[in-house]
């Protein structure tokens, strides 16, 4: 009983090891030197199914980590769709976030427990509790190598290994593939490219180990951080001073200079405003406004008190109102700016985070007119931002920046050909190729030499490896060496 019992325990540190130094060493083939592509998404999958498998039973835990290791793989899947470098970058970022998100929720009785200083505090909350479990599991695995077994164990490996290596040697003489592996292996020694590659390897299997092990731990464990009651100290006629003075304050922008932000003042003429003035200060003002004032009402709602419900509620309706009507103007003067000067990646993001900032607005007045719950305000939000930006990743916006553009030299005759050729990334490149026919000359030459300058080595010049295959870039290979090349 007492030696099945010992069996049974050794059973998971070993397959926490077997499953963190397989995933590592995946992880430095496919990703140390590698360019973006499906290695992202092979690898963060399998990482998040491991979490999944040492996940405890708990059917909470598992759905939490189904959740968020699904949303690390989606958005992983996005560096297979996008040559974009600002964007890899963004899309790392947010698949470490969501793995360190996949690996604390494993303690957390509910996705209910998650609030806005649980995810901010994540990442490095994730780490250290990782660090700690590997020191954990490295103390184990001393213990077990000091026993009789794994004594006989490291004594076979001690002599079977040379004989593997001459018996591997004397055949790569008498077989091509053979051969082949062993010049391959002596290569590999004599270039020691494999020192940075088992550099890279230790901190990627510390990582994985510890999260597989706090993933298996048990629910007793520490917790993960989790917010505190906070205690109302906003006094009402406060609140009602407070929310009474913004709403007069935005109701009567609005009604004095309803014109303005609703019409096309620089075309006006005398205004005295330019298109950029108008789109560039507009945006800038009314956007902080908005966002402001959605955390304006969120510290009123949390902390105030609410004698004067009702009152209170109505004036916050109207604050909110005001905010998106405010929102609303500032949308419409980029739409004026793209107008008129054409379409840019910062437009379109700005545009981008008015609709997430407009969408918060909207959850915070159904919190508002429900119970106010600042962590269920924050999981609604959190997700709709999420969703948004799954969207904007694995969505071409460049090439559909492209297009407007090039659309848009019919009716204008300007086309910023530095822009399209050289500040967007390769994921234009078919629609330039699409669009190049309809252009005049020398306009036509023009880009066409831009781009061939620009891609003549493409990815390097380095040849990619299958794990790095990615859309974009071999959709614009092609479309380079279809369209694009010399006369």
């Amino acid at each position: 009983m007492t030696e099945q019992s010992t069996e049974a325990i050794a059973v998971q540190p070993k397959l926490l090891w077997a499953a963190a130094a397989t995933l590592a060493a995946f992880g430095s083939w496919m990703l140390f030197d590698a360019l973006p592509g499906i290695n992202w998404v092979l690898w963060t999958g399998a990482a998040a199914a491991g979490l999944l498998l040492f996940a405890h039973p708990r059917e909470s835990a598992r759905r939490s980590v189904l959740i968020m290791g699904g949303a690390a793989t989606v958005i992983a899947g996005a560096a297979a769709v996008t040559a974009s470098q600002p964007l890899s970058a963004l899309i790392c970022m947010a698949v470490v976030f969501f793995l360190a998100m996949a690996m604390l929720v494993t303690a957390a009785p509910s996705l209910q427990s998650i609030t806005l200083r649980f995810a901010a505090t994540a990442p490095i909350v994730a780490l250290r509790f990782a660090a700690v479990q590997t020191m954990h599991h490295s103390a184990e695995a001393t213990h077990h190598i000091r026993s009789t077994r794994t004594r006989a164990w490291m004594r076979g490996l001690a002599l079977t290994l040379p004989v593997l290596v001459v018996f591997f040697l004397l055949l790569a003489g008498a077989d091509p593939i053979f051969a082949e592996w062993r010049d391959a292996v002596g290569t590999l020694f004599a270039s020691w490219d494999f020192v940075p590659r088992a550099v890279f390897f230790v901190p990627l299997l510390v990582v994985v180990l510890g999260a597989y092990g706090y993933a298996s731990s048990e629910p007793g464990r520490a917790p993960v951080v989790q917010g505190e009651p906070h205690a109302r100290w906003l006094g009402s006629t406060e609140r009602l001073m407070l929310l009474a003075g913004v709403t007069a304050l935005f109701w009567l922008f609005l009604a004095v200079q309803l014109g303005y932000l609703f019409g096309n003042l620089p075309s006006v003429p005398a205004s005295g405003v330019t298109f950029a003035e108008y789109a560039r200060r507009g945006f800038g003002e009314l956007t902080v406004v908005a966002a402001a004032t959605a955390l304006l009402i969120v510290g009123s709602e949390r902390y105030g008190k609410d004698e004067r419900e009702r009152t209170l509620r109505l004036l916050t309706f109207a604050v909110i109102a005001a905010a998106l009507l405010l929102l609303a103007s500032a949308f419409r003067r980029v739409l004026l700016y793209e107008a008129a000067y054409g379409f840019t990646t910062a437009r379109l993001y700005a545009q981008v985070y008015m609709c997430a900032v407009a969408a918060g607005l909207l959850m915070l007045s159904l919190e508002v007119a429900g119970g106010f719950d600042a962590g269920r305000l924050f999981r609604r939000a959190a997700g709709a931002a999420t969703i948004l930006f799954i969207a904007l990743v694995h969505w071409n916006h460049e090439d559909w920046i492209a297009r407007r553009n090039m659309d848009r030299f019919a009716s204008t005759g300007k086309l910023d050909v530095v822009y399209l050729t050289q500040n967007l990334s390769p994921d234009v490149i078919p629609a330039i190729a699409e669009r190049l026919p309809s252009l005049p000359e020398p306009l036509r030459s023009e880009i066409r030499g831009a781009v061939r300058k620009r891609y003549a080595t493409h990815d390097g010049g380095r040849q990619r490896a299958w794990f790095e295959w990615n859309l974009a870039s071999a959709r614009a290979r092609r479309a380079v060496e279809e369209s694009f090349a010399s006369p």
